[in-house]
């Protein structure tokens, strides 16, 4: 989200360090055979470091084997990677400060190329797969704030056209022929879900939802969810001007209009980093220092807490329904991986790379 970007700006300009890092197996630089089940972590690494890596977790052996992308590809990832995508058996790995876009086999971990600034990447932050010849990347753009979705040839791996949608587009979710993009305002502000005809690639509407909206998800009844962080107003001396900030938000689109949209308790309660469970029933985030879950039938945020803690990056499992939080302690150390069944109880926990912010799928 915004807030934790904003952090880690300023922790990499305080902090020029580098960091070994182990997994919980004997041998970190072998990866796992092809078609082997697992899940990969996108480590961010600290910003302006260039130490952002990948990880992955192999169920077979229940090992987490790190630097799978040096590894493989005899190279480093790069500078704060911000998400990955599987998409038609490649992994598409957004590094947003490298201006670029590794793209990976899913099962060997080769390398299928780049997409770079010289492509026509800026400062990418989610890719979404829309066919096997077409895909669309969010873009904050050099300044932070001119906001684009990127079309991507994802045979040539290059932009075909640009798209403007407003300020800091984050996450991208598609239900139908619509891609719905949250911006979440990047270095400015927006409070906008823009809605793309896939067929066309124009923007065709837009639905306001709140302050800096940023994660989205489809339930199972094609009703959308979308949180926001709110926005945070200072005086002068940097404290919160509480009477005209905004408090972050979970909100329900329904045939394109918010039908449900509810607040944080205060301006001080952050709410973000949306999952859900496989049967799309579920939801899961951050709020208030924990992570809490509520069903897609509700309509009041929960009072008690899922798990009494709050995660840098938050994931479910599909095959498993298994709850997945990282943890970093700061942009310079090894993270942990936590896994939970989906009672809330710790199965396991295991060393990742410098501040992971997320897992992929295969």
């Amino acid at each position: 989200m915004k807030n934790q970007f904003l952090k880690r700006v300023l922790f990499g300009l305080l902090v020029a360090s580098s960091a070994l890092f182990g997994a919980c197996s004997d041998d970190d630089s072998v990866a796992p055979l092809a078609g082997q089940e697992g899940f990969f972590v996108i480590n961010e690494g600290g910003f302006g470091n260039g130490d952002a890596s990948l990880s992955y977790f192999d169920k077979a052996t229940n090992t987490m084997i790190n630097d799978v992308f040096f590894e493989n590809v005899e190279r480093p990832l790069g500078d704060q990677a911000q998400s990955m995508s599987i998409y038609n058996g490649n992994g598409y790995i957004v590094v947003q400060n490298s201006g670029k876009i590794e793209v990976i086999n899913a099962e060997n971990f080769g390398s299928l190329g780049t997409i770079n600034k010289d492509a026509g990447i800026v400062s990418p932050r989610y890719f979404l797969g829309i066919d096997q010849n077409k895909g669309y990347v969010t873009d904050w753009g050099a300044d932070g704030v001119t906001g684009t979705v990127k079309v991507v040839d994802l045979n040539a791996l290059e932009v075909t056209k640009t798209i403007d949608v407003g300020q800091g587009p984050n996450e991208m979710v598609r239900l139908g022929n619509k891609v719905y993009v949250a911006n979440n305002g990047g270095w400015g502000y927006d409070n906008k879900v823009v809605i793309i005809d896939v067929n066309t690639d124009q923007v065709v509407g837009s639905i306001t939802v709140g302050d800096n909206p940023s994660a989205l998800k489809v339930d199972r009844n094609n009703n959308i969810w979308v949180t926001g962080s709110g926005k945070t107003v200072y005086n002068a001396d940097w404290s919160v001007d509480e009477a005209n900030s905004t408090p972050a938000f979970l909100a329900k689109i329904v045939n394109d209009e918010v039908a449900l949209k509810l607040d944080a308790a205060s301006v001080y309660a952050g709410l973000g980093r949306l999952v859900m469970n496989n049967a799309a029933d579920q939801l899961y985030f951050n709020y208030s220092g924990a992570v809490y879950t509520m069903s897609i039938d509700a309509t009041e945020l929960p009072a008690s807490p899922f798990i009494d803690k709050s995660f840098y990056g938050l994931s479910v499992d599909p095959s498993t329904d298994n709850v997945i939080g990282t943890e970093a302690p700061n942009y310079s150390s090894a993270g942990t991986v936590y896994r939970y069944d989906n009672t809330g109880k710790l199965i396991d926990q295991y060393t990742a790379g410098i501040a992971p912010n997320g897992c992929a799928f295969k």
